[in-house]
């Protein structure tokens, strides 16, 4: 039935529909590719760096000095996603079907009456590369900006249906966190990991209320970047990092022991020569500021890409 279709699950696909839309609008503006190593061509014919103009760099990585979650290794940027395998919702309705004149009686809608499993999206933010004795604030929380944006006006439809569903907001907040970090990676670092889920749905009942159980199972097996990447199983009370178990930790969320939990990242070692391609401020930074130059950061030089 229809009414069966409000739990968390719809509420998600309205949201990657809206957010898909979105994305596919604004993405969809920017120049070809060949326009953008034009430009990155252009520049190294006449290497100037100036104010408001696209600047591409070369050199390592220098800062921040930032550990890893996953598996302590030092690096200068990180993002990372991290899932329960299995995660689950239920909410209840009543089951009271009396009308009166045809109007519906005593039928108070879904309620969200419970949340389980973990999915969050975290990373270390801006760093900075040297290149010919100038060191270089490198700023993946503009591109991030740009999507969240989008988000931002999907955030305004929904959230308030979410609130009255019972669903606690920082699970909503995460759930967007996520859609927000999936385009904006794969524009600055050519990120993709793509997640596989199952949908399954149980039913319950008693004294007049139905309980609906919406289960997920998450499957991550591959990531590719133009940085490092790479897929982590671990297991909750046996395997799971400290690191990760802090960052767990740190929004109130418990996991039984046993849980397999699915971290997927992408990150530059500490010192790891990239080059990186975007828009210089003026001011020692190198920022997103259109879909024309975007803003990257890769291990190779991006006119072969």
């Amino acid at each position: 039935m229809a009414s069966d279709n409000s739990g968390l699950i719809i509420f998600l696909i309205i949201i990657v529909a809206i957010i898909g839309i979105f994305v596919y609008a604004h993405i969809s503006k920017r120049v070809t590719a060949d326009k953008r190593k034009a430009l990155i061509r252009a520049f190294k014919a006449a290497p100037a760096v100036t104010k408001n103009a696209p600047v591409l760099v070369q050199g390592p990585a220098v800062s921040p000095d930032v550990v890893l979650p996953s598996t302590g290794e030092h690096v200068a940027f990180y993002s990372m996603f991290v899932f329960s395998r299995e995660s689950a919702v239920t909410d209840s309705r009543s089951a009271t079907r009396i009308r009166i004149n045809g109007i519906p009686l005593g039928s108070d809608g879904h309620r969200i009456e419970g949340v389980g499993g973990v999915m969050f999206y975290e990373t270390s933010g801006d760093f900075t590369v040297e290149a010919s004795n100038t060191r270089y604030l490198v700023q993946p929380s503009g591109v991030f900006a740009y999507f969240k944006s989008g988000a931002d006006l999907v955030s305004g439809l929904v959230e308030g249906q979410f609130k009255a569903a019972g669903l606690p907001e920082s699970f909503f907040r995460d759930a967007m966190n996520i859609k927000i970090a999936e385009p904006a990676l794969a524009m600055l670092c050519g990120f993709d990991a793509p997640i596989v889920t199952q949908h399954t749905r149980s039913y319950s009942g008693s004294a007049g209320r139905k309980t609906t159980t919406e289960r997920t199972t998450v499957s991550v097996v591959m990531a590719k970047s133009r940085i490092d990447a790479r897929v982590h199983h671990f297991v909750s009370g046996f395997s799971l990092p400290q690191g990760v178990m802090d960052l767990i930790a740190k929004r109130g969320i418990g996991l039984p022991d046993r849980e397999e939990v699915i971290v997927v990242e992408t990150f530059i070692p500490l010192n790891r020569e990239v080059y990186v391609f975007g828009t210089f401020d003026g001011d020692k930074s190198i920022v997103y500021t259109d879909s024309t130059t975007q803003l990257s950061v890769s291990y190779t030089d991006p006119e072969g890409e």
